[in-house]
């Protein structure tokens, strides 16, 4: 009779092929990383291999703009093409995460962000909410999901005397959505309501029409230069090529 195969002391080994059938099973890199990769720009730019990124992101966009004309009429409807011009700091906190070896990758980051955004006829807003966005891989132009909600407040436009003023009006909201590429640029859609301050013990030519608009456009960090570029040039565009009715 043959002898029994020594069974070996200490925990149980695996082999090579072992360890690829785990590997494929848990839907693993067929070969682990042994290395970081270094994001871009010191995680100024958005990065799935950064934990905490504050960033700064310019936005020109195509916008679709309506108002309330008369306060006293109901169908006094104004609607005109413009353009919209933001400007935000983000906080992206790292909310979900997941590992590979030793490294950590960002899978979901959420915080605020506020800013300033601007539109034709001077028109000025500033506003302060949440930014999100999720990776959908891990490489360095990963492809991401934007979404951002935020309350506005008017802050500066042209007044009944058609001079450049600071205003006050109530509390309005903007959110939008974007597919990105990495954390250099994305395009949006989106869409801002402002509420209207038309209480009836408020003068006619104090009231505040309610308004809003459409918008489709790009945004993307300033570190790399086209962002800015082009929010700059669309800003002075709209105030010079677009009269609102």
């Amino acid at each position: 009779m043959a002898p029994l195969p020594v069974e070996p002391s200490g925990p149980p080994y695996y082999t090579a092929a072992d360890m690829e059938t785990m590997r494929r099973r848990n839907g693993l890199d067929p070969v682990p990383p042994t290395s970081e990769r270094k994001p871009a720009f010191r995680c100024w730019i958005a990065d799935p291999t950064c934990g905490l990124v504050v960033e700064v992101n310019a936005t020109s966009a195509f916008a679709y703009r309506a108002r309330q004309g008369k306060v006293t009429d109901t169908n006094d409807i104004l609607k005109w093409n413009s353009a919209r011009v933001q400007y935000d700091v983000w906080v992206s906190i790292p909310t979900m995460t997941e590992s590979r070896g030793k490294i950590r990758y960002t899978r979901l980051s959420l915080g605020p962000k506020g800013g300033v955004i601007a539109s034709d006829s001077k028109d000025i807003w500033g506003n302060f909410g949440i930014a999100g966005r999720y990776w959908f891989s891990r490489k360095r132009f990963a492809p991401n999901l934007e979404f951002t909600s935020a309350l506005v407040f008017k802050i500066a436009g042209i007044n009944r005397n058609g001079n450049f003023d600071s205003a006050r009006g109530p509390l309005g909201f903007a959110a939008d959505i974007g597919f990105g590429i990495g954390g250099f640029g994305s395009i949006i859609v989106g869409g801002q309501f402002d509420s209207p301050l038309a209480r009836e013990d408020v003068p006619d030519v104090e009231r505040t029409p309610v308004s809003g608009m459409f918008y489709i456009g790009f945004r993307g960090n300033i570190l790399w230069g086209l962002p800015a570029a082009a929010a700059i040039g669309t800003h002075a565009a709209a105030n010079r090529l677009v009269t609102a009715p």
